[in-house]
């Protein structure tokens, strides 16, 4: 994230826009104390007894009083408007300046570190993800001669030319996937475990491999790497298949032993102080959740629109000692249906039907605040269910801010720009 920007030949600091919004907020709320006291000030009819300018006098002041009053509810009012603005250009300057980056980093080699003696990224030798890479691309060129289908037909083709890196390929079904994005390597310092949700197949695939990619361009030091993880059947159907927790339960022991060999990798080709972090989208943040209770080999994990915490998961007692300590992250954004599923099914572990607390409010976790679109609309409703993985978003931010260990948003810290806003703010209640 950079601290400042250039416009017009002058330089912009967000976070002195961010540091002037705030000294006006306190004037503000200074001077709002003031119209309050002059607004409630008043003048008896007959403040001088029976002198007979009396009643003059007091029509004077509360005249003029009234006045005053007036035009300094106009000035606190300018003021809060003001603060408005400062903020929002805070927040669109930083928004325009990673989605810009990210646009030309896009450009540029994805691996500018020196490489480990291996093209992939993965030094390879017998057993190691390069052979798994090598016999994927066999297997993704053998599928491409018999495909009919366009949208795996595009994924194919774009693998094979541009030498994807596929760890786990199965085009049986709605097809099994795992893409390492960026480079397992020597200087390596973040890789984040994205797992997505329902409706998840070969078929759009793709839309969450590009997300890996953003959040790999961002980091002009190539520091950071991400694993897309779709290697498992997902619920197709949100309405009759996305409560049965049947197949995050299915697919959570591969995660877990995923996440071991993920470790071992890092651990041969990247070496120690590699940060680690566990992104689970809508029922991927279930899946992920019900993969703690088996140990999960990551850092922190990220919960990002969930389902919950996982089956059966209602208190920090109901994970393993290996989980403790562990940081969480959430995020939903106001008003997503998701928050029908969050924390509202009490007895899932015998039912089956349900994915455990509500990351939200799950002891420990940290808050993380969606925010708004790169285009500055605010984020809510069904739309932002996906939304929020977009770039230049907020949402987006604060998942690159949490995978690299940078800085994050908390939850509460929107500033409503409209009516309609204020409205939705208003309306986020859990259902």
């Amino acid at each position: 994230m950079t601290s400042s920007t250039t416009s017009g030949g002058y330089r912009v600091a967000p976070d002195r826009l961010d540091e002037a919004a705030g000294a006006l907020a306190e004037k503000a709320g200074a001077l709002d104390g003031v119209h309050s006291g002059l607004s409630a000030t008043s003048l008896s009819p007959q403040p001088f007894g029976q002198v007979p300018q009396s009643k003059q006098a007091s029509e004077v002041f509360t005249k003029d009083t009234k006045e005053l009053a007036e035009k300094l509810e106009k000035q606190v009012n300018l003021a809060h408007t003001i603060q408005t603005g400062l903020t929002a250009s805070a927040a669109g300057y930083r928004r325009t300046d990673v989605q810009v980056a990210a646009m030309y980093r896009a450009l540029m080699p994805e691996d500018p570190l020196p490489q480990a003696g291996s093209a992939t990224g993965v030094a390879g030798s017998p057993g190691t993800w390069s052979s798994a890479i090598a016999a994927n691309r066999d297997k993704i060129a053998e599928a491409l001669l018999t495909e009919k289908d366009p949208r795996r037909i595009a994924l194919y083709q774009d693998i094979l030319a541009n030498h994807r890196q596929i760890l786990k390929f199965d085009p049986a079904g709605g097809g099994r996937i795992v893409e390492l994005i960026g480079d397992i390597q020597p200087g390596t310092r973040n890789v984040g475990l994205f797992v997505p949700g329902v409706n998840t197949s070969l078929d759009n695939f793709q839309s969450y491999a590009d997300l890996g990619k953003s959040l790999v361009a961002a980091d002009s030091t190539g520091r950071t790497a991400m694993v897309v993880w779709a290697d498992g059947d997902f619920p197709q159907n949100v309405t009759t298949q996305g409560s049965s927790a049947s197949y995050a339960r299915a697919m959570a022991p591969d995660l877990t032993a995923f996440s071991d060999e993920l470790h071992q990798q890092i651990a041969d080709h990247a070496g120690s102080g590699v940060l680690v972090t566990g992104v689970g989208h809508s029922y991927g943040g279930a899946t992920m959740g019900l993969a703690e209770t088996m140990g999960l080999n990551v850092d922190q994990v990220v919960h990002v629109e969930s389902a919950g915490m996982g089956n059966g998961v209602w208190s920090p007692s109901d994970l393993p000692a290996s989980q403790t300590g562990m940081h969480r992250f959430s995020m939903t954004a106001p008003l997503d249906p998701i928050e029908i599923a969050q924390g509202n099914a009490p007895f899932d572990s015998l039912t089956g039907i349900g994915h455990g607390a509500d990351p939200d409010t799950f002891p420990g976790v940290t808050d993380l605040e969606t925010g708004r679109a790169a285009d500055g609309s605010q984020l809510w409703g069904l739309s932002s269910h996906n939304d929020v993985l977009k770039p230049g978003s907020d949402s987006w931010n604060n998942i690159y801010g949490a995978i690299t260990g940078g800085t994050v948003t908390p939850d509460n810290s929107f500033t409503p720009h409209s009516v309609g806003e204020f409205a939705v703010e208003a309306l986020n209640g859990r259902w």
